[in-house]
């Protein structure tokens, strides 16, 4: 049986393969995709550290610059890295 933590960060990495296979055809899904895949690696590759919670408010603010669907899935994926990061991280 899966753990909550694992669960909710399938999702988020559901999420991500969602806007890869949108980026396919809409060019406004790539930062989306290149941010989820960013993020979704240094929580699965990094230690718990304020370093990786730097990394990953740089790349929710490179993301706030650049032209995206910023749709209610990109909403979405960011409310599930905040729980995330609350309960998982911190």
């Amino acid at each position: 049986m899966k753990s909550k933590k694992s669960e909710h960060f399938d999702r988020m990495q559901m999420m991500q393969n969602y806007f890869e296979e949108k980026s396919e055809s809409e060019e406004l899904y790539k930062p989306e995709f290149i941010a989820t895949k960013e993020i979704n690696s240094i929580i699965a590759n990094e230690n718990k550290s304020q370093i990786g919670i730097d990394k990953i408010e740089k790349i929710l603010k490179e993301i706030d610059i650049v032209k995206h669907i910023n749709g209610v899935q990109w909403f979405d994926y960011k409310i599930h890295l905040n729980f995330y990061i609350h309960n998982y991280w911190m």
